[in-house]
């Protein structure tokens, strides 16, 4: 295969694994069932196999990546239609610890080292198992994991106080430009945010890389450094 040929042959790859990856169903890593890391695995080889193999053709990958598409839409699908195929396709979560005991059967039945719900339970701020009052492995692999009630952390509820809430931060200046219509939306104005910054030593708008402002009203701002 000439340098061109294998130039154009990567673009093509880079084409279809854009697509392939843009209409998945969102979620976060730790959110991925088995079916997905297999439809992965299967997916980058298929998409790849044209730059080990000049004689793989496009219209091969092509038809095969798309069938296998298709298959893992219509299982997440139904996934999400039916309570029953989502047991059997993703599984049920599995509990490893309740009431404060471990489940050793359950343990043995996920093939699930003490080791490891050690390592898990300790993420949580969780060092001793006699401070778990429940821990679960969830269908994805991950140990969700809940604590005694006297080993949880306060709660401004528990102490009775109300709190402020912070809400989403409004963006008012990126990279030195103020976004005007932000500012308009709080009721401020230029005069206003330029006062702020001063009594921060900040002198010129422009020197600020990033300010934000939450629903408390409090100003966060950050200035350029270096070029």
């Amino acid at each position: 295969m000439s340098s061109t040929g294998f130039l154009v042959r990567t673009l093509a790859v880079g084409v279809i694994l854009y697509f392939a990856s843009r209409f998945l169903p969102r979620r976060s890593g730790g959110q991925y069932a088995g079916y997905d890391f297999a439809f992965f695995w299967m997916m980058g080889g298929l998409v790849a196999s044209p730059l080990f193999d000049s004689k793989i053709s496009f219209a091969s990958v092509l038809t095969a990546v798309v069938t296998i598409y298709i298959l893992h839409y219509l299982i997440s699908y139904v996934m999400v239609k039916s309570r029953t195929m989502s047991r059997i396709i993703g599984g049920m979560a599995i509990p490893l610890v309740m009431g404060g005991k471990v489940m050793r059967q359950n343990m043995k039945k996920a093939l699930f080292p003490l080791e490891l719900l050690l390592s898990e339970i300790r993420q949580v701020d969780a060092p001793n198992l006699a401070e778990v009052e429940a821990a679960v492995l969830e269908t994805n692999g991950h140990v969700s994991v809940l604590k005694k009630p006297n080993f949880q952390p306060v709660t401004p509820q528990d102490l009775n106080i109300s709190p402020v809430e912070a809400g989403l931060p409004v963006l008012l200046i990126n990279e030195g430009r103020v976004i005007k219509e932000n500012l308009r939306k709080l009721g401020y104005n230029m005069k206003w945010l330029e006062g702020e910054l001063q009594k921060y030593g900040v002198l010129n708008v422009k020197d600020v890389y990033v300010a934000t402002m939450d629903g408390a009203g409090k100003l966060y701002y950050s200035v350029q450094t270096g070029a």
